[in-house]
């Protein structure tokens, strides 16, 4: 175990060092569960949309 006694401020600053990476860990899952959630949420209204089919300009058949 390390003797913290005389340096203060060292312990200090890895105090502050461990509190940003813990701030830093924590905004990056949420930004990574709100881009799964928008993600989630275009995939369920394109399939909730109905598929649209192209209809053919010209029928080879009829000569057209």
């Amino acid at each position: 175990m390390k003797r913290l006694i005389g340096r203060p401020q060292e312990a200090l600053l890895c105090a502050k060092a461990k509190r940003q990476r813990q701030c830093f860990i924590c905004a990056k899952a949420k930004r990574q569960q709100q881009m799964f959630s928008v993600a989630k949420a275009k995939r369920q209204l394109q399939s909730a949309q109905p598929e649209r089919k192209s209809t053919p300009r010209y029928d080879d058949k009829y000569g057209n």
